[in-house]
């Protein structure tokens, strides 16, 4: 695998800082995840759980950390599921037990790459600062991650992925034409901010192979978002214009660059819908012809773009009337035969289980651990054909119970006997 022979220490928590590692255990590097009993991370003890077999899973919305109190196990959790696969392994070590730290160390200066997502500052109050890391290990990659970095006068501030996207703007930039800010159902910061920590890690061990340098690489999960709204962000600067103005966002519009039409539109169904996109002038007429050239579509104000985008909303209705009696597999395929834009809007059972596509790719793999039978998980969504990535890993497995392998790992990377390990168990250490 591409990253075989590369160890990574990984203290990350929640999604952040686990998407990173995920990655590069989907790539065949070593993760070893260091973990706590007593504070075990949040998303394995947060709902929606996974289900024991026959029982429904709890919706998404109840995933509050106020309900946390009543996980059934700290190994079932969903979100954990979604950012822990990858073959990551699982140690539990009390850092404030002076032997627990003295573990720690000796882990570093066997590690490749330390990986964190704590509140800045969290490691070096432990004991364990850059600068004792560097003299455990002078090559060492150390990958911190965190809200909003760490420099400047903010870095003491905690934040979450969803708190995130509001303090960047994202979340007041998105929703329907005059009516209160969405956002997104997910934190979506977690994801683009974990890919970017994971280049992070990547371009930290290609500089350390170069050179023999190690380096600390600070990721902020904040800055990534100037990236996703860099065309509101021009019109701010250059026009003067707010992101939130009457009738903007334009919803599921495109409007940069302006088509139409171009929207969601309702098609037979509850919850039904199809995405059409008409950016130029050939799309618009493949459209008509695919709709059988309806009356309404030879009115002058829809004979050229700046027309359809000025009228754009007399047009929707007219796109809608003809997909409301249509299913949105079949307005997708007919359209996308005639070289239009379109797509069916599907849900996670869709992706899941009926969408064509991602099973030919194998997007998805099933794999389980001693607690849970196998659950479809994805991993990295791309194909390498000399080194090919694997969702579990170069384990081949799933996410890991918690604290399953503190004893392989300290056997494996330190050296310790069945009875060091256990006599450390008895001491409190390992918890």
């Amino acid at each position: 695998m591409a990253l075989e022979g590369l160890r990574i220490l990984d203290f990350t928590r929640l999604g952040f800082g686990a998407q990173a590692t995920l990655i590069c255990g989907c790539l065949g590097a070593e993760v070893i995840r260091v973990e706590s009993t007593r504070f075990p991370d949040a998303i394995r003890v947060m709902p929606p759980f996974v289900p024991e077999p026959g029982e429904r899973g709890e919706a998404f919305g109840a995933a509050t950390l106020a309900n946390a109190t009543g996980a059934p196990s700290a190994n079932r959790g969903g979100i954990f599921y979604k950012y822990n696969t990858g073959g990551k392994r699982s140690i539990t070590v009390d850092a404030r037990h002076p032997k627990g730290l003295a573990l720690l160390k000796d882990l570093v200066a066997e590690s490749d790459v330390v990986a964190e997502s704590f509140a800045a500052g969290t490691l070096a109050r432990w004991g364990l600062p850059v600068e004792v890391m560097r003299e455990l290990r002078p090559d060492l990659v150390y990958v911190s991650m965190c809200g909003f970095g760490h420099e400047g006068p903010d870095t003491s501030h905690v934040t979450m992925g969803p708190t995130a996207q509001a303090l960047t703007g994202l979340t007041f930039m998105v929703g329907l034409p005059d009516r209160p800010p969405a956002g997104w159902s997910f934190s979506y910061l977690d994801h683009v901010g974990g890919y970017l920590g994971a280049i992070a890690i990547l371009a930290g061990v290609i500089h350390r192979r170069r050179t023999g340098e190690g380096q600390h690489i600070d990721v902020s999960q904040l800055e990534p978002a100037t990236a996703l709204s860099g065309a509101l962000l021009l019109d701010a600067m250059l026009n003067g214009r707010p992101s939130r103005r009457p009738g903007f966002p334009s919803g599921n519009r495109r409007a940069h660059p302006p088509a139409a039409p171009s929207g969601a539109y309702r098609c037979t169904g509850d919850d039904r819908w199809v995405v059409v996109s008409c950016r130029t002038d050939e799309q618009w007429s493949a459209l008509v012809g695919a709709m059988g050239a309806p009356a309404w579509a030879a009115d002058p104000r829809f004979a050229t773009l700046v027309g359809r985008v000025e009228h754009a909303d007399d047009l929707d209705a007219h796109v809608e009337s003809w997909t409301r009696g249509r299913d949105r597999y079949e307005v997708m395929d007919l359209l996308q035969s005639v070289g239009v834009p379109a797509g069916a809007v599907q849900d996670a059972a869709d992706r899941l289980e009926r969408d064509p596509q991602l099973a030919a790719r194998g997007h998805y793999t099933d794999l389980g651990n001693d607690e849970v039978d196998a659950l479809p998980l994805e991993g990295v969504p791309f194909r390498m054909t000399a080194t090919p990535p694997h969702t579990g890993g170069a384990l081949r497995r799933g996410p890991p119970c918690l604290g399953e392998d503190t004893e392989a790992v300290l056997g494996e990377v330190l050296g310790m006997s069945t009875d060091q390990v256990a006599a450390l168990r008895v001491e409190g250490v390992l918890s």
